[in-house]
């Protein structure tokens, strides 16, 4: 069984608006963030005071875009307390999932309820009185700051399995500095806040495995639109009695840089090897691009002009095996990558 990301909503989104503090837990409603990858494994370093964080390069994977709404009768039934729905829809291609968060905001003090997305649900229904919610802490958040919630409990189900899980959440805000993203021409003066997920979870009453997840996001103090920069969320779930071993890491853009960047070439994204079409993926939009594809020794095999590239525009043209280059240039420059056909 695999499991991608067992507390995958737990990607936290945090509005800051100035340094050294976290004013709120929640973003601008319908803000939209890129799913990017990288080569290389994000470093975040130490926190403390004049970091200099530098990050990149990225490579685009899709969107996500984040709503608030307010829960249903059927949702305040199944996860108590709950004030404010946030739902994210990520697509990536061809293919767009949903998700739920579900959390209570008591004067500020903003808590965890529930999590819902295909094939999986977390209740933080554990002990008395919703003492098994994941509580992060009051709201504004003020560097240093720290919240040690050691009593998260609940229950869970993925597919076949079910069980239930207690453990701890620490928050902090843990550090201010400079952040750099050389793929999009920022750079900006940010606050670090970051949270730490620990479980370990239980079918009957034996322990078959950990879960823990660890996201670092970064504010600019300057960003009228509320949103954070950049956000890392990395989830390790070892579970081998129930057949899960992972660690994953998620990566997001604020949208907003990636519309502004100069060169938004940059953001293309070829899956490869090539299989019946080939799909140019790209989260910025693209105007009047030359799109051509030639073989290696030079023979152009497709050609087509004043194209639109925004999220994935399939190319209809079947290649045979070997390796081909595809150039796409616009008045802002030109790039090319490889493209391998098995």
């Amino acid at each position: 069984m695999k499991i991608k990301l067992l507390l995958s909503l737990f990607a936290i989104s945090f509005v800051g608006s100035a340094q050294h503090d976290v004013n709120s837990f929640y973003g601008t409603n319908g803000s939209v963030f890129a799913a990017v990858t990288t080569v290389n494994p994000i470093a975040h370093g130490s926190g403390g005071t004049n970091q200099v964080w530098t990050f990149g390069p990225f490579i685009p994977l899709g969107n996500a875009t984040y709503t608030y709404v307010a829960p249903t009768a059927s949702e305040s039934t199944t996860y108590p307390g709950t004030t404010t729905v946030i739902v994210t829809s990520t697509t990536q291609g061809t293919t767009t999932t949903e998700g739920r968060m579900f959390t209570k905001n008591n004067a500020g003090t903003v808590a965890i309820t529930g999590l819902n997305t295909s094939g999986m649900t977390i209740n933080f229904n554990g002990g008395t009185s919703s003492s098994g919610n994941a509580t992060l802490g009051a709201f504004p958040m003020v560097y240093p700051f720290t919240n040690a919630d050691n009593t998260v409990s609940g229950t869970f189900n993925y597919t076949t399995n079910s069980g239930t899980f207690s453990g701890t959440l620490t928050t902090t805000i843990d550090g201010y500095g400079v952040l750099n993203l050389p793929d999009y021409n920022y750079t900006g003066n940010v606050t670090r806040l970051k949270t730490v997920l620990s479980v370990t979870l239980y079918v009957s009453i034996f322990p078959v495995g950990t879960a823990s997840q660890t996201t670092y996001a970064y504010f600019d103090e300057n960003d009228t639109t509320n949103n954070f920069k950049f956000r890392s969320i990395n989830t390790t779930v070892v579970a081998s009695a129930v057949g899960i071993n992972e660690n994953v890491t998620t990566l997001e853009v604020d949208g907003s840089m990636l519309a502004n960047n100069q060169n938004a070439l940059q953001s293309v994204w070829i899956q490869n090897p090539v299989q019946d079409g080939i799909e140019i993926n790209t989260s910025t939009n693209i105007d009047n691009a030359n799109i051509s594809i030639t073989d290696m020794l030079g023979k152009t095999i497709y050609h087509e002009k004043n194209q639109n590239i925004l999220g994935t525009l399939k190319i209809p043209v079947s290649l045979t095996k070997g390796i081909y280059l595809i150039t796409i240039g616009n008045e802002n420059g030109s790039i090319t990558k490889k493209l391998v056909k098995n």
